[in-house]
């Protein structure tokens, strides 16, 4: 069984502004349901569960009235809410609990991800033979296209979705390299965004030059 968990529980602080990240409207949706609509149209999810916190109410209160299972974490950082996360999942569904379960981890600030892609990594997952996956982005791709790196690890960039297994042990991590905006375009900045608008506005000129 594969479970989607969005990681919506952040403060968002560098996004510079007062609302919850999760919630900044991207061609007029919040950005989180981009992200939720694109693990719905996976062939490889099978379940969906939010991950809020304190630091995100509104989100939390988007996500039930969207009919979306929330688990409220501490919200005290990624690993951490991570960790009790997993000890949360453990009692939130004891019928289908199997430590060797696949979970998938993805940033509410992903807008661009799709079905497909997930789908990918998924398989790519399942065929590697260890336990977790890293998706990165290469530092190169962000710098022949002029984005802004918020995290480097080496000469690559994490992307924000990770997979694992239901065990909350320390696994041995397989990166999976990608060169896709999908993956590159985690919105962290204004200057996100307005990475984001112009890949909207290519993509459309190509569109319509094609």
């Amino acid at each position: 069984m594969v479970t989607a968990v969005i990681m919506a529980g952040g403060k968002g602080t560098r996004m510079g502004f007062k609302g919850e990240k999760p919630l900044i409207s991207v061609r007029g949706k919040p950005m989180i349901r981009h992200v939720c609509e694109a693990l719905g149209s996976s062939r490889e999810v099978d379940d969906l569960v939010v991950a809020t916190s304190k630091n995100t109410p509104l989100t939390t209160d988007f996500a039930r009235k969207s009919g979306m299972k929330v688990i409220e974490t501490p919200g005290e950082g990624y690993v951490n809410d991570l960790r009790f996360l997993i000890g949360e999942l453990s009692t939130y569904d004891p019928k289908t609990n199997n430590q060797d379960d696949i979970l998938v981890t993805i940033t509410a600030d992903l807008p661009l991800i799709t079905g497909e892609i997930l789908d990918e990594v998924i398989t790519e997952y399942r065929n590697c033979g260890k336990p977790a996956m890293c998706v990165a982005v290469p530092l190169e791709f962000f710098r022949q296209y002029n984005l802004k790196p918020h995290i480097v690890m080496g000469d690559m960039v994490p992307s924000g979705l990770n997979i694992l297994r239901r065990n909350n042990t320390q696994q041995d991590e397989e990166v999976l390299e990608l060169r896709k905006f999908e993956l590159a375009l985690n919105i962290n900045s204004p200057e996100d965004l307005i990475s984001l608008e112009k890949y909207f506005e290519f993509k459309s000129f190509k569109q319509a030059i094609n």
